[in-house]
């Protein structure tokens, strides 16, 4: 128990929020104490009454601000997220507690003129801890947004790990009219030509080769698949699959790609070839 307590917990220095938060939490303790009553105050005048009832709010609002905002402010080492733990987080709230529950006592006494009985100490206790459960509850969602957050981007880095590397991923080719639909994995993608009107997509299912026909022009294809940074343009007239590559060679006519699983030479174009190369070095 005390090992947890120890554990670091994130301080919430959202000045905005805590402000706006803080302004809530007063504004209900006057709601609260204007419509049910708990003690008879001895002023009869309605307006007065009011500004005593407001005064119980400004009270938890000078001491959450304390608390919450000024000291941190100046203290700022102690109060930052490497050093703050649960039980310090602990200690501010019991702090809040105890010092609201006793200005509010001496407020109700000497400004309201109420009797201090052992009833009314529980309602202002009882209002006091209300407050500050509600500040707990805003830092709690504050922490698990901020976690939430975080596991939000780790995914974003593992989807984006996936998708340089072409793992699970499903890509679809379309026809320019839709009328002609085609799934596999981003994997299974070996290389994409230009067929005059058409893409020829050659892709590896099992141990052979296979081919399939979508009426579409190489350039859609390419933007289509532009987050997918495995497939690149060697050509003007086709894509390949960089994880297929076996090596990159200079011939008579300029440079060619060997491929994996693939037995014909593609052609690399002049515009292309630097792309071709860093390419390579990533996948070495």
């Amino acid at each position: 128990m005390l090992n947890d307590l120890n554990k670091k917990y994130p301080f919430n220095d959202e000045l905005n929020i805590n402000l706006k938060s803080f302004v809530g939490i007063s504004l209900g303790i006057f709601l609260f104490f204007l419509f049910f009553q708990p003690f008879q105050l001895k002023n009869p005048d309605f307006n007065n009454q009011n500004l005593i009832l407001a005064g119980f709010a400004l009270i938890s609002l000078i001491l959450l601000c304390a608390l919450r905002v000024l000291i941190p402010s100046i203290f700022t080492k102690t109060f930052s997220d490497e050093k703050w733990t649960y039980w310090k987080e602990l200690i501010v709230n019991l702090t809040f507690l105890i010092l609201n529950s006793i200005a509010f006592a001496f407020f109700a006494r000497y400004v309201g003129q109420v009797r201090i009985t052992f009833h009314n100490i529980i309602i202002i206790i009882l209002i006091s801890l209300a407050a500050m459960v509600i500040v707990i509850v805003i830092n709690e969602f504050m922490r698990l947004n901020s976690d939430v957050k975080q596991l939000k981007e780790l995914t974003g880095l593992n989807s984006l790990v996936e998708i340089s590397n072409g793992k699970d991923v499903e890509i679809e080719f379309f026809s320019e009219n839709k009328t002609d639909y085609f799934q596999i994995f981003l994997e299974q993608v070996i290389l994409i030509k230009s067929a005059s009107n058409y893409i020829e997509v050659i892709y590896k299912t099992a141990d052979k080769i296979s081919r399939r026909l979508i009426r579409n022009t190489i350039k859609n294809t390419e933007e289509l698949f532009s987050k997918y940074p495995t497939l690149i343009r060697c050509h003007r007239s086709c894509i390949v699959n960089k994880n297929y590559i076996q090596k990159l060679e200079k011939g008579n006519d300029g440079l060619k790609l060997v491929l994996f699983d693939y037995p014909q030479e593609i052609h690399v174009s002049r515009q292309y070839a630097l792309k071709i190369k860093e390419a390579i070095k990533q996948t070495v």
